[in-house]
Formats: structure tokens, sequence, C-alpha cells
């Protein structure tokens, strides 16, 4: 057996003599196939427990990510809410899978180091001979783990920073709206609550033509058989409005009155979207008889959406096949992240009452 005797590496000092001399016993018998095996065993070992390592650093900092996530807060009074609420739930499933995958990695690295362990009893050299079929070792497997923790990391990582774009874009979006806000295009739900219902069923008309609509009726009358005001969508379909106006938004509208809509709109008006608006709320029989006639109601939540925050009325009654174009959408989000932003569609015509 060949020793380079000059290392650095001393024989230990036992303070038994028979240990010291089974020791050196030992080594004396100990052939170069022998070292160089139990060498390259200890290098694998130590390359599984590295790789151990990375994976329980990894696992530690996905947790922190997911507590850091399920701290976020989204504001609850904005048009974007939601769409808050849909990034941060994009992040914590992505980090979640990522998780997953790393937790099974940290697993198999340690069935992997604990296989090592039973082979470090036996005879080392036969594994590393040139014949020697490596491919049932535990440590081939850790390639795919290696890989596998790569791609968590990466995954990671991109997940944070579409999470961190994202929120940059809807905080460029809640500053387009702070700006709409302050614009004779917003108005509040207290405004309309002074209004007489006359003025109401102007404001109605004017927040339908500022989402692009053709005006054909814009006031209602004793001889309007429920229609107060009437629209064309740019779609072509035509929506008639039949406008509730309670003082300072108080009292409820009824049943009574969705019905005589629902018996004139679509046979006298040729609706085809019917909607009754109040600046106030609905009774559940009215939200019931509603329901199942096909009505779409905007109480004062939605106006609120519609009015205020410049919400189309299609996207605000969920009825918009191009989804809403206020609220930021995942599809908006996508276009946004790779440079195509724009602002929210609130730059729309005044809708003060009797704009045109």
């Amino acid at each position: 057996m060949h020793i380079n005797w000059t290392t650095t590496a001393a024989m230990p000092q036992y303070a038994s003599p028979q240990l010291q001399e089974a020791l050196r016993r030992r080594i004396s018998e100990a052939t170069d196939d022998d070292l160089l095996a139990a060498h390259l065993h200890w290098i694998e070992g130590q390359v599984v427990l590295d790789w151990f390592g990375e994976a329980c650093e990894l696992a530690v900092q996905l947790q922190h990510e997911l507590e850091a996530v399920d701290a976020l807060v989204s504001p609850s009074n904005s048009p974007f809410s939601r769409d808050y609420q849909l990034v941060h739930a994009a992040l914590r499933q992505a980090l979640n899978e990522e998780s997953t995958t790393v937790n099974r990695a940290k697993k198999q690295t340690g069935d992997n180091w604990r296989q090592l362990r039973v082979q470090t009893t036996g005879d080392l050299a036969p594994r590393y001979w040139r014949h020697a079929d490596t491919a049932g070792s535990p440590v081939n497997k850790m390639g795919t783990v290696k890989a596998q923790l790569a791609r968590a990391a990466q995954n990671m990582n991109d997940a944070l920073a579409r999470h961190r774009n994202d929120l940059h874009q809807l905080a460029l979006l809640e500053a387009d709206l702070d700006r709409f806000l302050h614009t004779e295009d917003s108005i509040s739900v207290e405004d309309i609550h002074g209004m007489t219902p006359a003025a109401f069923e102007r404001a109605v008309a004017a927040l339908a033509r500022r989402d692009g609509c053709r005006i054909l009726r814009e006031g209602g009358g004793a001889r309007d058989l429920g229609a107060d005001v009437i629209a064309v969508a740019p779609d072509s379909r035509r929506i008639v409005f039949q406008c509730k106006h309670r003082q300072a938004g108080l009292k409820k509208v009824g049943s009574p009155e969705i019905q005589t809509l629902n018996g004139t709109a679509r046979p006298e008006h040729r609706a085809d979207i019917v909607v009754a608006v109040t600046n106030a709320t609905f009774t559940k029989p009215a939200t019931d008889f509603a329901h199942d006639h096909e009505i779409h109601l905007v109480d004062q939540a939605r106006l609120h959406r519609w009015a205020r925050w410049g919400e189309p009325l299609l996207a605000v009654l969920g009825i918009d096949e191009t989804g809403p174009r206020t609220a930021l959408s995942l599809a908006q989000l996508e276009r946004t992240s790779s440079g195509q932003r724009g602002r929210p569609n609130l730059g729309h015509p005044s809708m003060r009452p009797g704009a045109r």
C-alpha cells in the first residue's frame, strides 16, 4: 500500500495502545483500491449532505415566502380587490407546488444518505471497480434530485418576480383610478342620493353613454311603460333601464316594480338586457323574481362601481363577454407584464346629469 506520509494529516493518538495498534494494522492491510474507494464513498456522502442542506434551505425559504404572502391584506375598497386576491393566490399556489417538490427531494436525499450509510459497513472497493454497474447507486439518483431543486428554486424566483410585477401594475392602475376619481367623470353615490328622480334618470343615461352606448331615451314619463332609459350597447344589444331613486338611498325597491319592468321591457321595448338600477337596495322577493326572469339589478354597491369607479355596466353585471375592462383581469396582468400597460377604461365623457 502506498501512503504519502509527508501529508499534513496525522495518525490519531489514542490513549489505548490496543486501539492504536488495531488502527495501524488495518491501515497496513488496506490497498490503494480500498483507500480510493473509501475516499470516493466519503465524497459521495458529502455531496448528498450538501444537497440535503440545499433542499432544507430552499424549503425554509419557501415557507417564509408562504407566510409572507398569507400575511398580505388585499385592499377592500378598491375595484381591484379581487385582482389583488388573484395575484396573491397565484403566488401561493406556485409556492405550495414548489414546496411539495422540495420536500419530496428532501425525502429522496435522506433515503439516499441512509443507503450510503448502510454501504459503509461493507466492502466498498467493488463498488468503484471499472466494470461496476453504478446505475443502482443511491448517488446516481441525486442527479435528478439536484435538477428538481434547481427548477424549484428557479420557479420560486419566477413566481416572486411575477408577483412583484403584478403588484406594480396594480399600483399603477390604482394611481390611474385615483386620478379618475378627481375628475368630473367620477360621481359618488352620496351625490346621487341628493338628486331628483329625473336627474337620476339623466345620470343613468350619461353613465350608459360613457360606456359607449347610443342613447334612445334618457328619461321616463307617464307613458314610458317601465322604461326610463333605453340604450344600444356597442355590440348592438338593446338595454332597457328602469331607474328607482330613493331619498338618501334608504327605502328598498320591492318586487311589484320589478314585475312591472318584466312585463314591458321585452314585449314592448324589445330589450336584450333588462336592468333595474337604484341608489338603494332591493328586497329579497325582488331579487328572487329578477333572478328567475333574467333581470339584472344594480343596487347601491354596484352603482358605486359603475358611477364612482368607472367600471362599465356590463362588467359590473358580469355579462361582458370580453371581461372586466376596469378591474385588472389575469389576462391584463399578462399583457401589462409584457410592457403593454394602458390606463383603465375610465376616461369616458362626463357622467354628470344631463351630460351629452
